[in-house]
C-alpha cells in the first residue's frame, strides 16, 4: 500500500473509531528529487469530511531546522465534489528565510519551492489544524549534471574545431608552397 493511500486509510479509520479529524489529507508523492536552481512542487490535497470549520491553518515546516517555511490561514472556501475546497480566501505568511521562494496554494495545501539550493534537501512536514497531525515529504536536491545529449553536443563542437584547424593548416601549407613556387620561378 502506498504512503498516500495510508494517509486516507488512517483518516478513515480514525473517523470510524469515533474521532473527528474534519480535514482529510493526502500526500501525492512522499519522495521527490529535484535539481539546484529549479522549482519543485510538494503535492498535497485535502478535503473536508463534514461541514468545514474555518479558519483552517496550514503550516509547512522544514524538519532540519526550527524555521517555519510558510503559514497559511484559510478563511473561507466553497466546496466542490467530495468536500474538496476551491475558491479559497486565505492569508499566507512565508518565513523570513523562504520569503520569495515559498508559495502555498490554499485550495490544496501544496507547497511550491523556487530556486532550490542543496541545503533544501530534507524532510518537510505539513500540518492542517485543527487536526494537528503532520504529514511528511522528503525532498532531495542534486547538483545539475551534464546530460548525455549535452556531452554529445560538446563532442560535435570539438570535431568542428578539429576540422577548422585542419582546413586552416592545409590552406596555410598551400599558400606557403605557392609562395615558394613563385619565389623559385622568379
Amino acid at each position: 500500500m502506498s504512503s498516500s493511500r495510508r494517509c486516507w486509510s488512517l483518516a478513515s479509520l480514525l473517523l470510524l473509531l469515533g474521532g473527528n479529524l474534519g480535514v482529510l489529507v493526502e500526500i501525492h508523492q512522499d519522495l521527490i528529487n529535484s535539481t539546484v536552481g529549479q522549482s519543485v512542487l510538494l503535492p498535497v490535497s485535502y478535503r473536508f469530511s463534514g461541514a468545514p470549520r474555518f479558519p483552517v491553518s496550514i503550516v509547512w515546516m522544514f524538519t532540519n531546522s526550527t524555521d517555519t517555511l510558510i503559514t497559511c490561514t484559510v478563511l473561507n472556501c466553497s466546496l466542490g465534489a467530495n468536500g474538496a475546497p476551491n475558491g479559497c480566501s486565505a492569508k499566507c505568511f512565508p518565513g523570513h528565510r523562504y520569503r520569495g521562494r515559498a508559495e502555498l496554494f490554499p485550495e490544496n495545501g501544496s507547497l511550491l519551492l523556487r530556486d532550490l539550493q542543496l541545503g533544501d534537501s530534507g524532510v518537510y512536514g505539513v500540518t492542517f489544524r485543527p487536526s494537528h497531525q503532520t504529514w511528511h515529504v522528503t525532498l532531495t536536491v542534486h547538483e545539475p549534471r551534464s546530460t548525455p545529449e549535452h556531452a554529445g553536443t560538446m563532442k560535435q563542437d570539438h570535431i568542428h574545431y578539429y576540422v577548422i584547424g585542419i582546413c586552416s593548416s592545409v590552406s596555410l601549407l598551400l599558400l606557403f608552397l605557392l609562395f615558394c613556387y613563385i619565389r623559385h620561378r622568379g
